[in-house]
């Protein structure tokens, strides 16, 4: 079995370490198949080596505003970049000939390079599997069906995908109502729960360190503010009740921001900056408490990991974030700061309240068996299970 994974790659981290999280686990649950991610995260190249799971490297975008990305390298027109994508995109198709292509964030892929593979894909290799993998909360409603609209989004699902996966539980965000998805669509949705790494093999990983906070922004890209905020009260609190603080930066932090802010971390006691953490899931179970955005895979991680947590979300360009963590507040797994209320001071007091807190609610309340589930479905596919796409006519 070979399977093409394109991973949407216009902001931060997230979307990238889901993916090599499914493919890690397809690796081990199918050990004689391969794995190709098609990416243009200039941070692949950060993360461990996975048996079987190679990357075809696509020239890094830089987003710009909603729908507008220009290149963050190289210098060509928006146009020029978009193409080369494009053709990268469909030749590596044609010639990696994938039994299953699995598409993550952007269903027609950034500013639609996906679009002419997809409908090759189906009229050429009607026998292929085409599957969207979407995580549980895309924007607040009416921007998401006003944007899938404009993209042509409905449409292309009704007519290339076999199905579409959505990584989270009808019973905390239901995107068939509230994205106002058509039946045919809605007979393709397969709630997965949350797909969350359950353990690493990484020595050390076990095991709390008594009164350490993990900060940590995500891919870095607006985590600033949040960083900057922490750094001017909370880190020295922390310290001065016999605790540490670790700070995760993230790559993608402005490098002038991340000058600042790394000269200030080095100056406080008990304090350790990290720019980039191949697994984020040790630094979060060895803290007692996380400082963080809400970001996707971060969240899985940490309710998994029953680790109480402080949450800062990103409210621009997309609510997503503060969509996803009011919803978890409300079950009681993490505690919201809305970031227009932050301050230092504010963050320093609920920092050291959530250090005397007990860990977080079940995390049970959750569904997070979505990689067993993606293991499942996989599976099922290649032994013909599932609802094949309607033929895209040929223009």
């Amino acid at each position: 079995m070979r399977v093409l994974a394109y991973c949407h790659d216009g902001v931060g981290l997230g979307h990238l370490r889901r993916t090599l999280n499914i493919c890690q686990r397809l690796s081990a649950d199918f050990a004689r198949s391969t794995y190709l991610v098609a990416t243009g995260s200039p941070y692949i190249s950060l993360f461990s080596h996975i048996p079987g799971v190679d990357y075809l490297k696509l020239p890094a975008l830089r987003k710009v505003a909603a729908d507008t990305y220009i290149p963050k390298y190289l210098d060509l027109e928006e146009g020029q970049l978009q193409r080369c994508r494009e053709a990268l995109l469909f030749e590596t198709v044609r010639h990696f000939d994938p039994d299953v292509l699995l598409v993550d964030k952007a269903p027609v892929g950034v500013c639609g390079e996906l679009t002419a593979t997809l409908k090759w894909l189906r009229r050429h290799k009607p026998q292929a599997r085409i599957v969207f993998g979407m995580r549980d909360i895309e924007d607040e409603p009416t921007a998401t069906v006003q944007q899938w609209s404009h993209l042509g989004v409905p449409d292309m699902l009704e007519s290339c995908f076999d199905e579409v996966w959505v990584y989270g539980m009808r019973d905390v965000f239901d995107v068939a109502v509230e994205y106002k998805l058509s039946a045919r669509i809605r007979e393709k949705l397969r709630f997965m729960g949350y797909v969350a790494r359950s353990s690493c093999a990484h020595n050390g990983c076990a095991g709390v360190t008594a009164r350490q906070v993990l900060v940590t922004v995500g891919g870095g890209t607006d985590g600033a503010d949040v960083l900057g905020t922490y750094l001017a009260e909370a880190a020295s609190r922390v310290a001065q009740v016999g605790g540490r603080s670790v700070v995760v930066s993230g790559p993608d932090l402005p490098p002038d921001a991340a000058e600042i802010l790394s000269r200030q971390a080095a100056g406080l006691s008990a304090v350790e900056w990290i720019d980039f953490a191949p697994c984020l899931c040790c630094l979060i179970r060895r803290s007692a408490l996380a400082v963080c955005m809400g970001g996707y895979n971060t969240l899985c991680e940490i309710v998994t990991a029953r680790r109480p947590a402080l949450v800062i979300p990103r409210t621009r360009p997309r609510m997503e974030q503060a969509i996803r963590a009011k919803l978890w507040e409300q079950r009681g797994l993490v505690r919201v700061i809305d970031p227009a209320e932050l301050n230092a001071h504010r963050l320093a007091e609920e920092v050291l309240a959530g250090l005397g807190r007990p860990t977080t609610a079940d995390a049970k309340l959750l569904d997070l068996g979505g990689l067993d589930r993606v293991s499942e479905r996989l599976a099922a596919l290649m032994n013909g299970g599932g609802r094949r796409a309607a033929a895209v006519p040929v223009h």
